[in-house]
């Protein structure tokens, strides 16, 4: 006589789990109030704009008539399965974790980072609180050869500045900085550019080249983010998402013109933005 098994058991009945499928799709879709119709209206505007990159946010500030639903109910409605596109292809907000950093750096590297520290850049910002900080970072083409931008971006306007530079090096940098100089004045670049805070790439690491001009003038205040901190600046960090929806990292900056490195700044700077009550940073 065979002995009883007395493990639990598990058992598939068909028609069970397809109406426990269908109740499933039925609860998913219960707090949707629009017809199908007005649903295939929605889908025809969001569908076409999220596969060009844009954000859910800029997509409802600017059709927000068309749409007729608010930003959180579209979030919803993609959750919920409702259109074709879904969370995986909707642009993921970026969110910067504060870490403690590693300070590693060696006695030669200390000399250029000497009262320029994150913490001398927040006991100068408590000192001058009226000053306008600008973000300042490069971002390289494919396999970091080639041409790079070297970007900046004004903290209170998320407005960002594009400069298409032959290399990532120091000269490449500073020819920039006096550049902008001689257009603009030394008065003007200082009013504009007063602080700047960057990382610790090797392109900065000539602070006072930055700071003063061929003739020795003050012209800004050069700080360094801490080693591996990039969210104490985030909005540059931010921006170079957008950047990377246009130019995917391996792709070469090499063809492009100073007319195409415009254009992309234009179309970032035509982003609106939740941290300017939905207005473009223009």
């Amino acid at each position: 006589m065979l002995k009883q098994c007395k493990r639990n058991k598990a058992y598939y009945t068909a028609h069970r789990a397809d109406a426990a499928h269908h109740k499933s799709i039925r609860n998913a879709h219960s707090g949707v109030r629009k017809t199908p119709s007005e649903l295939r209206a929605i889908a025809d505007i969001i569908e076409p704009l999220i596969a060009k990159g844009q954000s859910l946010n800029h997509i409802c500030a600017t059709h927000l008539d068309e749409l007729g639903i608010s930003e959180r109910t579209l979030y919803n409605y993609i959750d919920q399965g409702v259109f074709k596109v879904r969370n995986i292809d909707l642009p993921k907000k970026v969110v910067y974790r504060q870490r403690r950093p590693k300070k590693v750096l060696t006695k030669l590297e200390y000399q250029y980072r000497q009262g320029r520290t994150y913490e001398d850049f927040k006991s100068f910002m408590e000192a001058n609180p009226d000053l306008p900080v600008v973000e300042m970072d490069t971002v390289k083409g494919g396999r970091n050869k080639g041409k790079v931008f070297l970007t900046m971006i004004f903290r209170r306007t998320s407005f960002m500045l594009i400069f298409l530079m032959n290399d990532g090096t120091q000269d490449s940098v500073i020819q920039i900085f006096d550049s902008l100089t001689e257009i603009l004045g030394v008065s003007l670049f200082k009013r504009l550019f007063p602080v700047i805070l960057t990382d610790n790439g090797v392109e900065f690491k000539n602070p006072q080249a930055l700071e003063h001009t061929r003739t020795g003038l003050s012209r800004t205040r050069v700080f360094f983010c801490d080693p591996q901190a990039s969210w104490q600046k985030p909005q540059v960090e931010n921006n170079h998402r957008l950047i990377r929806r246009i130019l995917p990292k391996g792709v070469s900056f090499s063809p492009l013109t100073v007319a195409d490195v415009t254009l992309i700044c234009c179309h970032i700077n035509s982003v609106l933005r939740e941290n300017l009550d939905t207005k473009t940073p223009f």
